[in-house]
């Protein structure tokens, strides 16, 4: 089974469009009227006897040749979504897909590999439910290893699903596995009409349309709830002009001190200027002769470790007999660092900066800060007043 995603152009993001521009632009919108056209013909040809809706399946939506076997079928679906408005990074709608494919029932243990010069995700080993069947004491369980082809083509996703084999997993009485059967498609019900199982592949022949239909329309739903706008790519922008922004005002930045975990932000990050003798975080400019004093806090959490006793052992009068063991987990101490920085500016007096288990982003922030005060005391000799120490301690 094999999956490939893969983006063959870069044009949904025009170059040079700005961050207001983006910001306002309409919602993207993911169409595609195969969805309720197809599902409403398999609802149409519904039928009590399973053995009848898997003919009229089989007459309505015609199998493919295999290229390979003349002789074989393949149940095969393709869609294609319509994108309105379209205005993405391809690579952010890629990752978004491969997100969500991972989320569903069946893929989520899948194998990924990423192309990214080729703008290409393949993912395989995927095993996916389309029916089951009781028959006497037994029950089977089919599922399909599909594979499923997302390309996209400007302002269309083109997704594509096709199977040629069942493998059919059989359960006893006590629901207990008992072996597994695999069929190819062309040679079992309804292209065989007297192969065996009859019952349980017509259920597996309408199952799998079924579920390819819904894969489509659940993944059109999803675009169209949770990717009509691009938010990491606005994101991205919005980082890109708050940075101009702050370029025009205060010049280049000597210092940038970010969490590279999180999204870009420049509210998130500590933006120094020196050429200015400013600083920006949070959304606040402080000028440096404000800052007053610095102070680097631990505030660890102890964790004491357990002991654990493995096995059975009898114990008489203290004396121990069998095959217990005990496992003991050593004590850790889990730290919490936090910057404290005090400004001499009412508007903002204080700013606190946690870095978490994080020592060594703590020191350098406090770091910087200890040269703007060390500098700053330099400057202003006669300032008898301001308080320009830095500590370190631990609660």
């Amino acid at each position: 089974m094999t999956v490939i995603l893969c983006g063959v152009c870069n044009a949904q993001q025009p170059k040079g469009i700005s961050y207001e521009e983006a910001k306002n632009a309409p919602s993207m919108q993911w169409v595609c009227p195969e969805i309720s056209k197809y599902q409403n013909l398999i609802n149409s040809l519904r039928d009590d006897d399973c053995l009848v809706y898997a003919n009229n399946i089989k007459e309505k939506i015609e199998p493919v040749t295999s290229p390979s076997s003349p002789n074989e079928k393949l149940l095969v679906t393709q869609a294609i979504l319509t994108i309105n408005n379209p205005l993405f990074h391809t690579e952010n709608l890629l990752n978004y897909i491969e997100a969500w494919i991972k989320k569903n029932k069946g893929w989520e243990k899948t194998k990924i590999e990423v192309d990214k010069v080729n703008k290409k995700i393949t993912i395989a080993t995927a095993t996916v439910h389309v029916a089951s069947h009781a028959a006497f004491l037994d029950t089977y369980k089919v599922s399909i290893l599909p594979s499923l082809v997302i390309l996209l083509e400007d302002d269309k996703l083109i997704i594509s699903f096709a199977t040629k084999i069942y493998k059919n997993d059989e359960y006893n009485k006590d629901n207990k596995f008992v072996r597994t059967y695999y069929a190819n498609i062309s040679e079992v019900y309804p292209f065989v009409p007297k192969s065996s199982y009859k019952k349980t592949y017509a259920k597996a022949y309408v199952g799998a349309y079924q579920y390819f239909w819904d894969f489509i329309s659940r993944l059109c739903n999803d675009l169209n709830t949770n990717f009509s706008r691009d938010s990491k790519m606005l994101t991205q922008l919005h980082y890109e002009y708050s940075k101009d922004s702050l370029l025009a005002k205060y010049g280049e930045p000597t210092k940038v001190i970010a969490d590279q975990t999180q999204t870009p932000d420049v509210n998130k990050e500590l933006r120094f200027y020196e050429e200015a003798q400013k600083f920006v975080f949070m959304g606040k400019t402080i000028n440096f002769e404000d800052v007053v004093s610095c102070e680097i806090v631990d505030d660890p959490k102890f964790i004491p470790g357990r002991s654990t006793t493995l096995g059975a052992g009898i114990s008489f009068f203290g004396f121990g007999f069998g095959g217990a063991e005990t496992h003991r987990t050593p004590d850790k101490t889990i730290h919490n660092y936090v910057v404290d920085v005090k400004i001499d500016n009412m508007g903002t007096p204080f700013i606190r900066i946690a870095t978490g288990q994080n020592e060594h982003k703590a020191t350098e922030i406090a770091s910087t800060f200890e040269y703007i005060l060390r500098h700053q005391e330099s400057n202003k000799l006669n300032n008898t007043t301001k308080k320009v120490t830095i500590k370190r301690r631990k609660k």
